[in-house]
């Protein structure tokens, strides 16, 4: 045959022969029916390529259709030097093909989803529970996935195929890895980094086709529209009902209903895609380890899902409760962070043998972003309610009350409670670095490096809880305080905490460094 057209690559030409050859020896699943008729649909070329591989295949059964399918002319030089061909003379003269026609009355129960050739390999998971048509399959790093409906119920999992695309699904989400240059996602979120020798890689969503154009993008998918985020290069948005692609480019964004099928700008938000499993070096990083933290919890994703890594040399390692759910890796301001949500969700995460400050001089310090006000919500409390159980403890640092400005009280050398609060509330949906620190002297209290409020205090009580709450205020024991456990809504990232005041100089440079 000859070159394929520009809206038909080759990479659609071989797709389309597998599912040709498929439908001959009657072994097609429902889901590649509709990949067929997507593709007959959208392309003037693929159906004229049809028609010739139908004259050349000498089983296909002759139907009526709705979609015209003008014979090549190299299909029609066939036709004159073998005789083999003739019979099929009437399907090329026909009105078209119809794949819906040649399949009525097909019986035969759903292939497995590991069926057929073999698309990607789990390269990395977290906490990934995945199901294939009802049934689990194995999420772990080497297995190799085909064809088929899957489902991600929980966790991350990254997929790389041959050709060298690499996609990260987080859970919800529902998806068919229809080929080697196609993803369906009917729902969740997806990104992709496509290397350029895979230039043509395509998702599909039940609104639109996205393809790459050399890039890295993110798609996220739902019943009522999709969204497409391009972090780097270009992508084509087609769809079969809008003739007018659009080239989205770098830091833009789109919206495309199932209705209208129409682009609609949107603003830019990459941080609502997990991009990558690697934790990357950064400034702020290097910063914070330069500075000796006797706790650095970077909010890794792990494969576990639910551990906490203390990256620091003390190996203060923790657990996240995810609660309903929502204790999930996500985008964070540098790298990954822990979403938790509030106390609907009930999660957190907890340091059970976390020491007391010795020397009466703290830091604790994190990035942190609300998606509400909880009362009392906790960003890191060593501290628990019940003094005579847990004999106090040293800092309780999160949002004041029902105020939401952020607030941090301690316990001086005297067991007396000291505390700072800013005068505003915590801004909502806005990375902000927080920290305080205690010298010995002065409690001091910082938003995105600037200092917000101070008080005297003279020293730090030693005593303290066996466990740290991030993200919870615990009873004095593993578990949340029952009356005011104050959840955090929201993201946290880049928990340090040190055992000496870090200075305001050091706290600005550690703000200026993020990314």
């Amino acid at each position: 045959m000859s070159e394929p057209a520009a809206d038909f690559s080759a990479v659609d030409h071989q797709r389309l022969a597998e599912l040709a050859e498929q439908l001959r020896e009657n072994t097609i699943a429902d889901a590649e029916v509709a990949e067929l008729e997507s593709l007959l649909a959208d392309s003037a070329a693929a159906r004229e390529a049809f028609a010739g591989l139908a004259m050349l295949t000498a089983d296909l059964r002759q139907a009526q259709g709705r979609f015209p399918c003008p014979v090549p002319a190299v299909a029609r030089a066939r036709i004159g030097r073998r005789s083999f061909f003739h019979r099929w003379i009437p399907l090329a003269v026909a009105a078209g093909l119809t794949v819906a026609t040649i399949l009525a009355g097909r019986r035969f129960a759903a292939l497995p989803a590991s069926r057929g050739a073999l698309v990607a390999t789990v390269s990395n998971a977290s906490g990934a529970v995945l199901f294939a048509e009802g049934r689990p399959l194995s999420a772990t790093v080497g297995h190799a996935l085909g064809g088929g409906t899957l489902q991600l119920r929980s966790g991350l999992l990254e997929l790389t195929y041959a050709s060298g695309v690499v996609i990260v699904l987080e859970a919800p989400a529902r998806f068919e890895l229809r080929h080697a240059g196609l993803l369906w996602l009917a729902e969740g979120n997806v990104s992709a980094r496509v290397p350029d020798a895979a230039k043509g890689f395509a998702v599909e969503t039940p609104s639109a086709r996205i393809v790459d154009l050399g890039t890295e993008f993110g798609v996220s998918a739902a019943a009522g529209s999709s969204e497409v985020h391009v972090f780097k290069g270009e992508v084509l948005v087609t769809n079969a009902s809008e003739p007018d692609s659009l080239r989205l480019s770098e830091t833009r964004a789109t919206r495309i209903d199932t209705k209208t099928r129409t682009p609609t700008g949107i603003g830019y938000e990459p941080q609502r895609f997990v991009r990558t499993f690697d934790e990357r070096a950064s400034d702020f990083a290097r910063l914070v380890r330069s500075l000796d933290p006797v706790a650095y919890y970077r909010m890794r994703i792990t494969p576990e899902a639910d551990r906490l890594v203390d990256v620091s040399e003390s190996g203060l390692d923790g657990h996240i409760h995810p609660g309903s759910g929502a204790g999930t890796s996500v985008p964070g301001r540098v790298g990954a962070g822990l979403r938790l949500g509030g106390a609907e969700a009930r999660s957190y995460a907890v340091v059970p043998a976390f020491p007391a400050a010795p020397e009466g001089t703290l830091t604790v310090c994190a990035w942190v972003r609300a998606a509400s006000r909880s009362r009392w919500a906790s960003i890191a409390k060593h501290w628990a309610k019940d003094r005579g159980r847990s004999q106090g403890g040293q800092f309780h640092f999160g949002l004041w009350h029902d105020e939401g400005s952020l607030e941090v009280h301690v316990h001086d050398a005297a067991e007396r409670e000291v505390g700072v609060r800013d005068a505003v509330p915590l801004p909502i949906g806005e990375w902000q670095l927080v920290a305080f620190t205690l010298d010995g002297a002065t409690l001091r209290l910082y938003r995105n490096g600037r200092e917000v409020a101070s008080a005297a205090c003279d020293g730090l009580s030693p005593n303290a809880p066996d466990a740290l709450g991030i993200g919870v205020k615990l009873d004095g024991g593993l578990v949340p305080e029952r009356n005011t456990p104050g959840f955090w809504d929201g993201v946290i990232d880049e928990l340090a905490i040190f055992h000496r005041a870090l200075t305001p100089a050091q706290l600005l440079a550690l703000y200026e460094s993020a990314p």
